[in-house]
């Protein structure tokens, strides 16, 4: 495959543009939920955390699965060895991060009296769980989008990535959220 920037720019623009555009629409949703996290400044800085710990995994796998398919160890069919590998590979690898970092923020954040009045267990709940469901629809959306792309003749390298991460950040927020309701924090 030859690559031209000029092709890259016709297939990578309108794209960018799209994901820009959701990722205003993710801005308005923490917007709308700004005193909810004022008084959860834990919360606040771990959004950041959990969102690119997730589009950078669901890069990374899109990534490999881009290049798998490129070179030819990677078929286009979800039943391939390597596609779960590589899934089971990225859950592990999020769930061993999200589980550290939640445990340095807590302290970081007791540290500052940040810590709201919630325990230790529950903040690694929400933010693990947060994580975790993250990169299960994140490295879905990464497989499909890469095989996509790749069936329509578009570099998958070109493709994963802004749509993962807008996807990831949009999602993030989403989970965070859904989570904060079932363990009944902050709202």
């Amino acid at each position: 495959m030859i690559y031209s920037w000029k092709k890259i720019v016709k297939f990578s623009l309108p794209l960018l543009t799209l994901t820009i555009m959701i990722e205003i629409f993710a801005g308005q949703i923490l917007q709308g939920k700004q005193e909810s996290l004022l008084l959860l400044p834990m919360f606040l800085i771990s959004i950041p955390v959990i969102n690119s710990v997730g589009g950078n995994i669901g890069s990374v796998l899109g990534a490999r699965i881009a290049s798998g398919l490129h070179v030819g160890y990677i078929s286009i069919n979800l039943k391939d060895k390597e596609i779960h590998d590589n899934f089971f590979i990225s859950l592990l690898i999020g769930f061993i991060t999200y589980l550290i970092l939640a445990i340095v923020i807590y302290f970081v954040a007791l540290l500052g009296n940040l810590t709201e009045d919630i325990a230790l267990i529950e903040f690694i709940a929400i933010f693990v769980l947060t994580g975790i469901l993250l990169i299960s629809t994140v490295a879905i959306v990464s497989v499909f989008t890469a095989f996509l792309s790749f069936k329509k003749g578009l570099d998958p390298d070109d493709m994963v990535a802004p749509i993962v991460t807008t996807f990831g950040d949009v999602m993030g927020i989403l989970f965070l959220f859904l989570l904060f309701g079932l363990f009944g924090v902050g709202i």
